[in-house]
């Protein structure tokens, strides 16, 4: 057996014919072949190990994969029970959908309620209160209107939720 180089699309998933590692090819890879057979794909790590090391890899490889064969084969024999093909596209077409969804929730703009941005940026609710909350509770305290779907972390500002903003947006009512 002889291993020889050649050119090669580089950034192609291989698998390793001495060690079973799955690899990525560069520029050059490295060939197993028997006269005239290609027998598989050499990694780099196993190009390192030398002739003799690729023996040694061989044969531990060809007793894993004996071990393996054997396994598959007792398998084999039992029944399996698989969904059908529809049924298989079927849930791709769920969980494409869901995800889709996830996505799509994410990116929709956020409806803010602007008396609540009005009390931030006025400073009318005390630092202190708002301080140490994450981005998930602000976001939660400025775009949802029941409180009873607030996280308990933020309860706190109920009040300030219910507070009549008018009077500090145009000032006392001077009729």
């Amino acid at each position: 057996m002889k291993v020889k180089f050649q050119k090669s699309e580089p950034y192609i998933s291989r698998i390793c014919v001495t060690c079973g590692t799955t690899f990525v090819s560069e520029e050059i890879e490295a060939l197993l072949w028997k006269d005239d057979i290609q027998i598989g794909y050499l990694c780099k790590e196993c190009i390192k190990m030398g002739s003799e090391g690729l023996s040694l890899l061989l044969k531990k490889q060809s007793k894993s994969l004996g071990e393996r064969a054997k396994i598959l084969d007792e398998l084999s024999r039992e029944p399996i029970e698989c969904p059908t093909w529809d049924e298989y596209l079927q849930e791709l077409n769920e969980g494409i959908t869901k995800h889709k969804e996830k996505v799509l929730e994410k990116a929709r703009p956020l409806r803010m309620i602007m008396s609540r941005v009005f009390l931030v940026g006025e400073n009318i609710i005390p630092r202190e209160e708002i301080e140490g909350l994450s981005p998930e509770h602000m976001r939660v305290f400025l775009t949802e209107q029941d409180t009873s779907k607030w996280p308990p972390e933020i309860l706190h500002l109920k009040k300030y939720a219910e507070m009549d903003v008018e009077k500090y947006m145009f000032g006392p009512n001077d009729e």
